[in-house]
């Protein structure tokens, strides 16, 4: 196993590990669509905003920033506000002028993991993982591969069903994946799984998890730049084996992804995956299913979104609602003109749920500019799209329209309407049944800033509502609100649920009513 000495050096010296930059970072998720809350703003770039689940019903979000593009990680609770003394721990100090993709993912012990294309403390091109506990601390820093001669380019990082974390990166015309001990980096392989094809490229578009501790990751396979680019899946156990076709499973065989475009997917939550991407013959969205054994379950091409290529379908973004229904949004538009929409579909078992033609969240209207980034998130037992609506180039306002299981529109609100672009963003569950978006953006044509909001349960913004018995304002009623509860046992104060004026025993036994654990 390889560590780089100056994350040593930061890990051993705690004070020099968190750093802050000039950032406006607010105290909390804003109610005011017109002053959204800024996480970070150093007059550099601060972009490609990821967030994940953090303890106590908050958040991890991750940034790259300042002027080599730095590997930065925030903690925020429930409410936005951030939750260690400098605000950003700094898991690699870069200097590089430009940016591919990376990871961020979270595990049960509250502990986060970056990954990233880094620097060996002799400068050599990496691909590395950095872990950080809940206080701030990087517990150690891997170095999963590295060369001087190769392309070494994006990463992502996952936790497995065992808690072991996998990261996958991209070198030359390989995907490279390796296995590592959450509690201290060590490396379960002696090199990384390498996933390659004679004549081929298989590049790294995503990594999540299957069953039995196992992985899947999707790679898109290309001979060149003008040949059809494919998705395939490849499953990685934990011995390093891959049971699946050497070349990976097809998601789907007709048409080509547009170059440049590596999609995401989610796990089915029975060690399969989703896909949902779009092809460039025609401009359609489709969507697939896999199972564990790396069955495709929608037939050899997916399912489209519609049944129909009139429109311009692209940029599909899809979530797995309470009800085990998958609902994939997407930017709609007619060619050649300023006529666009925002659409949606839900499917059950790869049947379309909304017609043929699918659900509008925006109908096909003339805009001024463009209508893009639909984007989906669950809000409690139903579903929500953010999307941008853009008057020119330089001016989008976020909005997000909620919809029921059933497709209907249930409210349409504003998220953030300040003035400026907005673009990347990245969405998350949250607590209370809401979700979190965080988004770069700038105010002017200059430099992107990190801004964030918080969607509830009822499509309004700002903090969550008030959870009854949470006396230390986490969101949750545990041993750290009955530790409140007895500091003012016998007088008055916040724990005076019954609001008798004194704490005492029938104020404890509300507590322990609303319990959450």
């Amino acid at each position: 196993m390889q560590f780089s000495k100056n994350r040593i050096l930061r890990a051993l010296a705690l004070p020099t590990a968190i750093l802050a930059f000039a950032s406006a970072a607010h105290a909390d998720y804003s109610g005011d669509p017109g002053l959204p809350a800024s996480f970070q703003a150093t007059g550099f770039d601060d972009v490609q905003a990821k967030v994940v689940a953090g303890p106590d019903g908050g958040h991890y979000v991750s940034c790259l920033t300042g002027a080599g593009y730095d590997v930065a990680v925030m903690r925020v609770d429930r409410n936005g506000r951030p939750m260690w003394k400098s605000v950003w721990v700094i898991a690699e100090d870069r200097a590089l002028s430009s940016t591919v993709d990376y990871g961020l993912a979270s595990d049960a012990l509250g502990n986060a993991y970056v990954a990233y294309e880094g620097r060996t403390a002799a400068g050599v091109p990496s691909s590395e993982v950095t872990a950080i506990s809940p206080a701030g601390t990087i517990l150690w820093n891997a170095v999963v591969d590295q060369s001087a001669t190769a392309s070494i380019g994006p990463a992502h990082v996952t936790v497995a069903s065992d808690g072991f974390v996998w990261a996958a990166h991209l070198q030359d015309a390989t995907t490279r994946v390796q296995r590592l001990d959450p509690a201290t980096g060590a490396q379960s392989f002696a090199a990384p799984v390498v996933i390659s094809e004679t004549g081929q490229n298989q590049w790294l578009a995503d990594i999540q998890p299957s069953i039995n501790g196992a992985v899947i990751v999707s790679t898109v396979r290309q001979a060149g730049f003008t040949s059809a680019k494919l998705l395939r899946a490849h499953r990685i156990n934990v011995d390093g084996t891959r049971p699946w076709a050497a070349a990976g499973v097809p998601v789907f065989t007709t048409s080509s992804l547009q170059f440049g475009n590596f999609p995401y997917f989610i796990s089915d939550g029975q060690g399969g995956a989703y896909f949902t991407w779009y092809t460039t013959g025609p401009l359609q969205s489709w969507v697939q299913r896999i199972d564990q054994n790396g069955t495709p379950l929608y037939g050899t091409n997916g399912v489209a979104v519609t049944s129909t290529s009139t429109f311009e379908r692209t940029d599909p973004s899809m979530t797995l609602g309470t009800d085990g229904r998958l609902y994939v949004f997407w930017t709609q538009h007619q060619a050649n003109t300023f006529n666009y929409g925002i659409y949606g579909q839900c499917f059950a078992k790869g049947v379309r749920q909304w017609g043929n033609d699918g659900a509008a969240v925006e109908a096909m209207a003339t805009v001024a500019y463009s209508r893009s980034f639909a984007r989906a998130m669950r809000l409690g037992d139903n579903v929500a799209c953010s999307y941008n609506d853009s008057t020119s180039a330089v001016q989008d306002f976020l909005r997000c329209a909620s919809l029921n299981p059933s497709g209907t529109i249930l409210s349409r609100k504003d998220i953030a309407t300040n003035t400026g672009n907005k673009s990347r963003y990245a969405m998350a569950d949250a607590v209370m049944n809401g979700s979190v978006v965080f988004w770069q953006g700038a105010l002017s044509t200059g430099a992107s800033d990190l801004w964030g909001a918080r969607v509830n349960s009822d499509g309004t913004i700002g903090v969550p509502p008030p959870v009854y018995g949470d006396l230390d304002g986490d969101g949750l009623v545990n041993a750290r609100d009955i530790t409140v509860l007895l500091s003012q046992w016998g007088g008055p104060g916040s724990a005076d649920l019954i609001a008798d004026g004194i704490v005492g025993p029938q104020d404890l036994a509300a507590l322990l009513t609303a319990w959450t654990g």
